[in-house]
């Protein structure tokens, strides 16, 4: 980005406004070992489609858990990257955008920007996320790669120019944005059928889709490995075989995140003061069964609950999750 480009971008303050203005709750930060940094958001609306263009000169951009709580996180945003570099991080995914390359990120679940010092330019495609679901599944949901270089990615490249750089005529604007959604659809067609180039990489996102969906819905004691693949658009045994690709296992990752989310509560017992009943927290944790609670701890901390908490109490019980 040219320096005099640079110089005119709004300040940081003004630029974390105009990013929570236009895409939701975002935590914008200047790099390592930078004081400031500087960039402009605006908005361009078109028919059925709006398109957000973003400059910046080197930034963090973070969407975390508490950001998700703040919005409705009603949008994916299809992330097309003009000019620099970027990584970006949806789930336990890294995907590294060159210029031409493009990233679906999912309001709904955390993500994270990296922008290089040499400045950025993206367009960002806002999409309702409900809608989008309801037209095209589940595919996209959580986020998925579009190499830049395929034939479906250059011609939603070329259509996405259109759309915010051309004032077109109400009616061609729908004919342009219909253009968008049929290219997107036959982009997640080839992605589902496994046929594109991103399709190992899907398989990377399906995952940590799941493991995002079941740190959001963990403690509903329905939310079972059945409603995990059920809610991801895949089989049961297809989504157990793509954690066991991973080195892991569904079951596992959800019985680990209810007994984190214990341990943290008894932790925390011992800094407020509070003896909470180790059945309320297993409970508020998703258990529904307290003898299946106690062996699931049992087997992982090879102590009761009990007697972690009274670890806890004695600053020791960290050594027990080594």
């Amino acid at each position: 980005m040219p320096s005099n480009e640079t110089n005119s971008l709004a300040s940081l303050d003004a630029f974390q406004a105009g990013v929570r203005n236009v895409c939701g709750q975002f935590l914008v930060s200047p790099p390592d070992g930078a004081r400031d940094m500087r960039g402009i958001i605006t908005l361009k609306q078109r028919q059925a489609l709006a398109v957000a263009v973003v400059r910046n000169s080197a930034a963090r951009i973070n969407r975390d858990w508490r950001c998700i709580r703040q919005d409705s996180a009603e949008h994916l945003f299809l992330v097309l990257q003009k000019s620099g570099h970027s990584v970006m991080r949806q789930g336990d995914a890294d995907v590294r955008l060159a210029p031409g390359d493009f990233i679906m990120i999912d309001s709904a679940y955390p993500s994270r920007f990296l922008y290089g010092d040499s400045g950025s330019l993206q367009y960002s495609v806002h999409l309702n996320r409900s809608e989008f679901a309801h037209r095209f599944g589940t595919a996209a949901l959580g986020g998925c790669p579009i190499p830049g270089s395929t034939e479906i990615g250059m011609a939603l490249r070329a259509t996405i120019d259109r759309l915010v750089n051309a004032e077109d005529a109400a009616d061609q604007q729908h004919f342009i944005s219909e253009a968008f959604f049929n290219l997107m659809g036959a982009y997640l067609c080839g992605l589902e059928a496994g046929s594109l180039p991103s399709a190992r990489t899907s398989d990377d996102l399906l995952v940590a889709k799941a493991r995002a969906y079941i740190r959001q819905r963990f403690r509903d004691p329905e939310c079972t490995p059945a409603s995990v693949a059920s809610a991801m658009g895949v089989s049961l045994r297809a989504l157990q075989r793509r954690f066991q690709a991973a080195g892991s296992s569904l079951s596992d990752c959800l019985i680990g995140t209810r007994l984190d989310y214990v341990c943290d509560r008894l932790m925390g017992q011992k800094y407020a003061g509070t003896s909470e009943r180790i059945s309320s927290i297993a409970f508020d944790a998703g258990f529904n069964d307290l003898s299946y609670f106690n062996r699931q701890f049992r087997a992982r901390f090879q102590i009761p609950p009990g007697e972690y908490r009274l670890h806890a109490a004695t600053s020791s019980a960290k050594d027990l999750t080594q």
